[in-house]
């Protein structure tokens, strides 16, 4: 037990680089670091923010008593997605293998103690996701004392389960890769299956939904069509059956989400309990079994570089850009998790792209019946350029210079050379799925000339523009000092917040949709133009940056 408080103590004092602002004596690491806090609680208060504010609309719409089930299950959904990422790299890490395996500790106390830490990560998360919402339930629908009692039981509860699958994913993921030969090449494919997986589920709980609307719009009487304008009641009214319906249908698809909302809408504190016992006996055996095997599966996942008896042949000389994307290129192939976190954005907006050869979004938002027009082809070019900005290469890339940086810093190179070649690296690598993704787009959507214009320019200033901001974060927040390359592209500030900077382009969409035509094309066109200005500041911002100085 000594030895598991011990591991425990060093995994937690790492979450948000609190032992780094306690003990750095670099004034001006203290000061990136309490930015770095700064900015995860703002975008804490964001998130929070939304959450609320979704559980707000539910109750407009008549549907308060959704609530529960709905926001247990994005809780749960949540956590199972962070564990998708993080689990496998979260429960082993090869830089600190050899230092781990000279201490007089058992593999049960190291697992223990890290899926401890992705425990407390999954409170964190429920918190945010979770209360809010409660809250705003317990007072619509006038709840007792004994639901805002199961408020804090149910954070405490919940992230149980989701924390255990998440390390069987991670587990399971470990294995496979560790029984293959190329370890790089496995951990990409798994991780773009896995994802590529979650779409399919989801696209086909979609149409289900958007079918079972259908249906039930089906057998109203059509009276209702006339040309007479709903009054503001009835809209809500329309729209709130059409959300219900949505609603019943992914309670049917997933029914632990009903059982979830039924326990804490009643609340009932009995199947909280049967529910943590049975969540409780599963993480212990899971701490159980994977610590058993915990230093045969990390031994197997080390990647062992084989040299081949260097030939000498014919010289060739390069352009100095040149040179160095080529050396960005090494660098990036010779990473699993940073292939496999960043080509997950481009292969969905392909994935995207055929989905919609088959299945015509526009017929599925008519379906639905809803009280007002929308236009959803004017969202596809804002959503496909969130699928190509979801995590940025150039976020990381710097960074990943780690302990080499003083190399290229000490090249007689100017900072739009050396940072040059890493954004122009990222944006040849995505220029391949960019054009897959038009070709396929521009033969299956019927749209007007001007929306298949913005189809092509829309994802592609979004694409300049995540690379730039990406590389402005980074520059703002480098991480030079890691263990794992999983700290750099999965759980540094700077890829973090060029996640969350990428999908604010998706909000003039929402506009865009519900806007005439003409209206539109001028919210299309003030979005391109306000994306190439701030572009162009980010890239003389970059190309202004002091190489000698930087250092993380």
């Amino acid at each position: 037990m000594k030895m598991f408080r011990t591991m425990a103590r060093l995994e937690l004092i790492n979450i948000f680089r609190i032992n780094e602002i306690r003990h750095s004596k670099n004034p001006q690491e203290k000061k990136r670091s309490r930015m770095l806090i700064f900015t995860i609680a703002v975008v804490a208060v964001i998130l929070i923010g939304y959450a609320a504010g979704g559980a707000y609309a539910l109750t407009t719409l008549g549907l308060t008593d959704k609530i529960p089930m709905l926001y247990s299950m994005l809780a749960v959904l949540l956590q199972l997605a962070m564990g998708l990422i993080k689990a496998k790299s979260m429960l082993y890490r090869e830089k600190d293998l050899d230092m781990i395996s000279s201490l007089p500790v058992r593999g049960i106390h190291i697992i223990a103690a890290r899926i401890l830490r992705m425990y407390l990560e999954g409170v964190i998360i429920t918190l945010g996701a979770l209360v809010p919402a409660m809250v705003i339930y317990g007072v619509r629908s006038g709840a007792g004392a004994a639901f805002y009692c199961m408020i804090p039981l149910a954070c405490i509860v919940l992230p149980v389960l989701p924390t255990a699958l998440s390390a069987w994913i991670g587990i399971l993921i470990a294995a496979v890769i560790s029984k293959s030969r190329h370890k790089v090449l496995a951990e990409i494919v798994i991780t773009v299956v896995l994802f590529l997986g979650m779409y399919l589920c989801m696209s086909l709980i979609s149409t289900k939904s958007s079918t079972e609307v259908s249906e039930n719009k089906s057998s109203v009487s059509t009276e209702n069509t006339a040309d007479t304008e709903l009054s503001e009641e009835e809209m809500k009214a329309k729209l709130g059956e059409s959300v219900r319906s949505a609603l019943d249908s992914l309670e049917s698809a997933f029914p632990p989400a009903r059982l979830l909302g039924n326990v804490l809408a009643e609340p009932d504190f009995a199947g909280l309990l049967i529910y943590a016992a049975g969540s409780l006996i599963l993480l212990f055996l899971t701490v159980f079994v994977i610590g058993r095997l915990f230093f045969t599966i990390s031994g197997k996942l080390i990647t062992v570089t084989k040299h081949r008896e260097y030939q000498m042949e014919s010289l060739r000389t390069q352009s100095v850009m040149m040179a160095l994307v080529k050396k960005e290129l090494a660098r990036y192939t010779s990473t699993g998790v940073y292939v496999a976190n960043t080509i997950i954005g481009p292969v969905l907006a392909v994935a995207f792209a055929v989905a919609t050869a088959f299945v015509d979004p526009a017929k599925i938002l008519s379906k639905a019946k809803l009280p007002f027009d929308m236009d959803i082809s004017a969202m596809i070019p804002y959503l496909v350029g969130v699928f190509f900005v979801m995590v940025s290469i150039s976020s990381s890339s710097l960074s990943m210079e780690g302990k080499n940086w003083w190399i290229p810093k000490s090249l007689p190179l100017s900072a739009k050379d050396i940072l040059g070649s890493k954004i122009l690296f990222n944006l040849i690598f995505l220029a391949p799925f960019y054009a897959l993704t038009e070709i396929i787009l521009l033969f299956t959507l019927r749209v007007s000339f001007l929306d298949r214009l913005w189809l092509l320019i829309i994802p592609g200033v979004a694409i300049l523009y995540s690379a730039l901001l990406g590389m402005t974060l980074n520059l703002r927040f480098p991480k030079f000092r890691w263990e794992n390359a999983t700290e750099v592209v999965k759980q540094s500030a700077s890829s973090g917040l060029s996640i969350v900077g990428g999908i604010v382009l998706i909000l003039p969409g929402f506009g865009a949709m519900i806007l005439p035509e003409l209206y539109r094309n001028l919210v299309n066109l003030a979005v391109v133009i306000l994306i190439g200005v701030v572009c162009r500041i980010m890239y003389r911002k970059i190309c202004g940056t002091k190489l000698e100085r930087l250092d993380g």
